[in-house]
């Protein structure tokens, strides 16, 4: 898993980039920032690599408690961290709840059964609480920071123009970042908040997607 010193060595040899979003803005991986509003309380997607089979994806959406909650699936594990009161985060890992002490941590493993503060040699995720802030990280080379106010998403070169969602397509190219599923052009920030929201699934609430022109 990545070490400071090596996320630091690789975010500025251009290795690795990240993503930032807050439930106001989002810094895509190719450094544009643009505003937007979320008028619905789906799952919006954020961050995907674009294949066939994702090997992760992350989401986030208005909360009561906080500005953004968020899920993500690592494989097919789900992942969400939701605000429930101040200074307070549910987790729950494939609808099971987790409770996480400062500086506590969570390996999931392959093969066993989790255990909180129990490390594993063979995991396919770990999450690690410091303070008010929860940092989930896997393999190849990516990390997702979440606090209740915005999710950052550091991506290795695996993701590099193959990414999905909000985020834009990390291809290094500051142009064409507001694309929909469809590969089609999107006006602004607001339209990409609709045409990523996943309203056939975890929402009863059905989002008008933008036309692809």
């Amino acid at each position: 898993m990545l070490q400071p010193e090596l996320i630091t060595y690789m975010y500025y040899n251009n290795i690795i980039n990240h993503c930032h979003a807050t439930s106001q803005s989002v810094r895509t991986y190719d450094n544009v920032t643009y505003p937007y509003t979320m008028d619905h309380s789906c799952w919006t997607l954020i961050s995907s690599d674009c294949y066939e089979h994702p090997s992760f994806a992350v989401f986030i959406k208005k909360t009561e408690k906080a500005p953004v909650g968020m899920m993500a699936f690592i494989g097919d594990q789900r992942v969400e961290l939701t605000p429930t009161e101040q200074n307070k985060v549910q987790i729950k890992i494939n609808d099971q709840d987790f409770d996480l002490q400062d500086n506590g941590f969570l390996f999931w493993p392959l093969d066993q059964a989790p255990v909180e503060n129990k490390v594993f040699r063979n995991f396919l995720f770990k999450i690690i609480r410091r303070q008010n802030s929860y940092v989930l990280d896997f393999f190849p080379q990516m990390m997702i920071n979440y606090d209740g106010n915005s999710v950052q998403v550091l991506a290795g070169p695996h993701v590099k123009g193959q990414n999905c969602g909000m985020c834009g397509d990390f291809n290094r190219n500051t142009h064409h970042e507001f694309l929909d599923p469809q590969m089609c052009h999107l006006k602004n920030g607001d339209e990409m908040a609709r045409a990523w929201s996943l309203d056939t699934k975890y929402c009863s609430y059905k989002v008008t997607k933008p036309i692809c022109t």
